[in-house]
C-alpha cells in the first residue's frame, strides 16, 4: 500500500479544487467514483464499514446522553468547551486530539438538541 496519501484521491491531478466553483451534484458523483474504487481494494465492503463505524457512533451517543442526563445546558456546553480546549492544545498527529474533537462534535448536536427543546 502506498503511503501517497494524492494516491486514489476523487478529484483528478491537476484540476482546481476551488470550493466555488465545483457543482454540488458533480462533487457527489465524483465522491461516489471514490468510494466505488475503494470498495475494489482488499478487506470489506465500504458500506459494511461504514454500517459498524455509524453503529459505534450510535452506541457513543447513547452513552453520552446517559452521562449529560439531567445536567443544566451551560454544563454540557461548557464540557463541550474544554474538550475543544483540550483538543486544540494537542498536535494534529495526536490521536487524542481527533477523539477530543469527536467528542465535541457529539456534544455540540446535544446543546443545539436542547436549545431546540
Amino acid at each position: 500500500m502506498s503511503d501517497d496519501t494524492t494516491e486514489n484521491t476523487p478529484w483528478r491531478e491537476g484540476e482546481d479544487h476551488d470550493e466555488e466553483e465545483l457543482d454540488p451534484e458533480e462533487a457527489e458523483r465524483r465522491i461516489t467514483r471514490f468510494i466505488t474504487s475503494a470498495d475494489e481494494l482488499p478487506g470489506p465492503p465500504v458500506e459494511a464499514l461504514a454500517e459498524r463505524v455509524a453503529a459505534l457512533m450510535r452506541v457513543a451517543w447513547t452513552d453520552l446522553e446517559e452521562i449529560m442526563a439531567g445536567k443544566p445546558h451551560n454544563k454540557v456546553l461548557a464540557t463541550e468547551l474544554l474538550l475543544g480546549q483540550r483538543a486544540r492544545g494537542l498536535q494534529p498527529y495526536d490521536p487524542e486530539q481527533w477523539l477530543l474533537h469527536a467528542a465535541t462534535t457529539l456534544l455540540s448536536g446535544m446543546v443545539i438538541r436542547n436549545i431546540e427543546k
